[in-house]
């Protein structure tokens, strides 16, 4: 049965967003209901991300939500650096946010929707606080945290209150974080394949990472959002361990910290399967398959 999923995301500065979602989209494991953006310009990221959809001729339903994380202060006009490449004549319907979307689907699907957060938690959260039910309705794979050292990772230091929700929401969550996404980078021969490839998807991707390296070309992909939905269809790629996390909301330094504590409310990512998962990337999204993954 194929897994049902909706991706929420703030594509259009990092470059994993796009590639998660490109892998998402070629991942016949996977029922893709929706996207939805998070986070500053959030229209301008769900054009993005239409566009990239459009590019891969799917057709799946794109909301735009909160730009504003519950707290923190943050330029909601401001464009991100992908959004270069966004097709000027793609309309973002606004008929339906990205939460009222979250709830409506989860909350009317026979089965439960896996959510893969791969920004700040903001939609999340405010869809958990105005359903508390949603969180027996829903798996939850996030890309964020990091519990190996003493540092906040991105994702959580843009919305630590909303993570502070969703991490004490009772909902079944599995924590992808910098414990194992910083060891899985596109190299050198990798990108040449992205470099060298024909197909309008690959070279759709490979413009997204030419904006986000702008004048540094030796800049290669770190791969943190694609393990979160790769992580979401075969768990076995990662090794987790049963934890609490507690949220640092305050703090000059430590202010979105995810800080493990003994207890089982939250797997949390602690190794990977490097080859396997860079394989399975360089497959899905590259289309390639004899290369040299590391």
């Amino acid at each position: 049965m194929a897994i049902k999923m909706i991706i929420d995301t703030d594509i259009g500065d990092d470059i994993d967003d796009a590639l998660a979602i490109a892998f998402a989209l070629n991942s016949p494991e996977v029922e893709l209901e929706g996207i939805t953006t998070v986070f500053r310009n959030v229209k301008e990221r769900a054009r993005l991300a239409l566009t990239e959809l459009n590019v891969f001729e799917r057709h799946i339903p794109v909301c735009q939500g909160i730009g504003r994380p519950l707290i923190n202060y943050v330029d909601v006009e401001e464009i991100p650096c992908q959004c270069e490449a966004v097709n000027r004549n793609i309309d973002v319907i606004e008929s339906k946010n990205a939460v009222e979307f979250i709830i409506d689907v989860c909350m009317n699907s026979k089965e439960k929707i896996t959510l893969v957060p791969i920004g700040p938690l903001t939609n999340i959260a405010v869809a958990l606080r105005l359903k508390p039910d949603l969180a027996e309705r829903v798996r939850i794979v996030l890309m964020g945290g990091y519990i190996g050292a003493p540092q906040p990772e991105w994702n959580i230091l843009c919305d630590p209150e909303a993570a502070h929700i969703v991490f004490n929401s009772g909902a079944d969550i599995t924590m992808v974080g910098l414990d194992v996404t910083l060891k899985c980078r596109i190299n050198e021969e990798q990108m040449r394949y992205f470099d060298q490839s024909n197909d309008k998807r690959v070279k759709f991707l490979r413009q997204l990472i030419s904006l986000w390296q702008g004048s540094n070309t030796s800049q290669y992909p770190i791969l943190h959002d694609p393990l979160a939905v790769a992580s979401a269809i075969d768990p076995s790629l990662i090794t987790v361990k049963p934890i609490d996390v507690e949220i640092e909301l305050a703090g000059k330094y430590t202010r979105g910290m995810t800080i493990p504590r003994d207890g089982n409310s939250v797997k949390a990512a602690v190794d990977v399967d490097v080859k396997r998962f860079m394989d399975m990337f360089m497959k899905r999204v590259a289309f390639t398959s004899d290369i040299d993954i590391l």
